[in-house]
């Protein structure tokens, strides 16, 4: 996937799940992206939500894999003890702290000369992380698992996390329907009890910090973790509670949606009106009472559940008439 640059400060833009516009997270500095623009990610995210169909045997997954990924750009990284780290990343996320890199198997986060201390609190957050003890989905699998550091020779910090190849970013598959926004919102709402049983606030969660597996409608937080803090603490004057990650889920979803915001979201032919007041709700007053209000909502919504895949419309689902 391309990177576009702010004509403003020279930063890398992120691009808007619609395609359209683009945003630069330095100077805060928004773009309407020319047609050529628009045609390259509308038909990037596209290209995305078809190469994940259920149907596909093991081999032609890889294989759909490995075409995307010749479109990886190479960067060498020379780590302070002399050794040279080669890193092949479809995507790049960068702010003031940090730059992420999407490798094949892991994401990679490199600290900038000054933020080094951000990957202790990296680790130091992750450590924070509990799990039930009848966790039978085993949801520690949907969190990060840190592989490596390393020092780099221009001060700056690498920190390597673990993720499965089938594991994406959110924001490359660009702008979802209600019904897989449906399952998005089950994937976190899972991750934000875990969340809430480890009494942790992760204010940066949301599209550039979820990663999806669509083959097995999977989500995982790997991003942001170095501002999680504990559960009732006070950041910049302003008290953080676990429902701070309730509201960044819906935030997210609205996001996904192709609403600016979820104070905005609105019942369409694609989304039910329980959804959308579901996205312009006030979280419950934890994530469990909220998952299971968010239940109620998913039958209100599209009845029975059937597994779909990423690129399956309705006719498909239900027939024609419905």
């Amino acid at each position: 996937m391309k990177n576009l640059n702010c004509r403003n400060c020279g930063g890398p833009m992120l691009i808007d799940p619609s395609g359209t516009t683009a945003r630069c997270p330095y100077c805060r500095t928004d773009y309407v992206l020319d047609h050529k623009d628009t045609d390259y990610y509308r038909e990037f995210y596209a290209r995305m939500k078809s190469f994940f169909r259920l149907s596909a045997d093991g081999q032609e997954r890889r294989r759909r894999a490995d075409e995307l990924w010749k479109q990886a750009e190479q960067e060498t990284f020379s780590c302070s003890d002399g050794r040279q780290i080669n890193v092949a990343s479809l995507h790049r996320y960068s702010d003031r702290v940090m730059t992420a890199y999407t490798a094949r198997q892991s994401v990679i986060f490199r600290f900038e000369p000054g933020q080094t201390e951000n990957a202790d609190k990296y680790r130091r957050a992750v450590s924070m992380l509990d799990y039930p003890s009848a966790d039978v989905r085993n949801l520690s699998r949907f969190f990060p698992v840190i592989s490596g550091g390393f020092s780099l020779t221009d001060d700056s910090v690498l920190l390597a996390v673990k993720k499965s190849e089938d594991e994406y970013p959110l924001r490359l598959f660009g702008k979802l329907s209600g019904r897989h926004t449906a399952w998005l919102i089950g994937r976190m709402e899972n991750l934000c009890c875990v969340l809430e049983y480890s009494s942790i606030v992760h204010p940066d969660f949301g599209i550039d910090t979820i990663y999806i597996d669509p083959y097995d409608h999977q989500a995982s937080l790997y991003g942001g973790w170095w501002n999680a803090v504990r559960n009732h603490t006070a950041v910049n004057g302003k008290v953080l509670t676990t429902r701070h990650n309730l509201t960044a889920l819906r935030e997210t979803a609205a996001q996904v949606l192709g609403f600016p915001n979820a104070a905005a979201a609105k019942e369409t032919d694609d989304i039910p009106k329980p959804f959308a007041d579901f996205l312009k709700s006030e979280p419950e007053s934890n994530a469990y009472d909220d998952f299971a209000k968010w239940d109620d909502v998913l039958i209100r919504s599209y009845g029975e559940r059937k597994f779909i895949t990423m690129d399956t419309d309705d006719e498909q689902i239900y027939g024609k008439g419905t």
